[in-house]
């Protein structure tokens, strides 16, 4: 056995990693509190986190000293959020989120046109002077893709037996290809974390892989 095995940082590891993979076996009352004990530690440093980054320099520098009353209404806006906790004045929250989403929209289509240019430029075909067959083939299956994907939400035109219909069929395939790989890298990072939690168990804590 390891020499690390009453570690206190490796003894609270394993314990919690060894609660999480008893999920493995069903869903039980150790796997709760320890999920639940995890959620609640993130959301108290969330909260402390916000009230020294955020909260207290706002209101104590800048409002406070520097007289920069113009971040009341931020904040005013922010503690209406809270009133969706109340549930017959929960409507009071939809306000300040519809400002957010609205001012979040316009500001990056007004001032951050850089980010969404180059996703539209790069999805047309381009031929380079040397580049390989490859190169060029992949090109063309990505504006292909990128085409037959955006007319399968055409909704307004007529899609069977026409043109558009042909490519919103092969649009819902380049979607489906898309999702599938989504999920195989999921499932890929998933296995990477378990053989990481593994190697923890069986290097780190127990000595047994060197």
């Amino acid at each position: 056995m390891g020499a690390n095995i009453f570690d206190p940082a490796n003894l609270t590891g394993a314990i919690m990693t060894l609660a999480v993979l008893t999920f493995l076996i069903k869903d039980n009352p150790v796997f709760d509190l320890f999920q639940n004990g995890f959620v609640g530690l993130y959301f108290a440093y969330s909260i402390g986190l916000t009230y020294h980054s955020y909260i207290r320099p706002t209101i104590v520098d800048d409002i406070a000293k520097k007289g920069q009353y113009s971040y009341i209404i931020p904040v005013v806006l922010g503690l209406l959020v809270y009133f969706m906790f109340v549930p017959s004045l929960n409507w009071i929250a939809r306000y300040p989120m519809s400002f957010w989403v609205g001012y979040g929209a316009g500001y990056i289509l007004a001032f951050q046109p850089g980010s969404l240019m180059p996703q539209i430029y790069n999805t047309f075909i381009k031929f380079y002077g040397k580049a390989s067959f490859l190169d060029n083939l992949n090109a063309i299956l990505l504006f292909i893709s990128v085409v037959t994907a955006l007319a399968y939400f055409f909704f307004t035109v007529r899609k069977q037996g026409t043109a558009v219909g042909f490519a919103a069929e092969t649009g819902r395939w380049v979607i489906m290809i898309a999702l599938g790989a989504a999920f195989g890298s999921t499932v890929l990072y998933r296995i990477t974390l378990f053989v990481g939690r593994m190697q923890f168990l069986l290097g780190d804590w127990l000595g047994i892989l060197k």
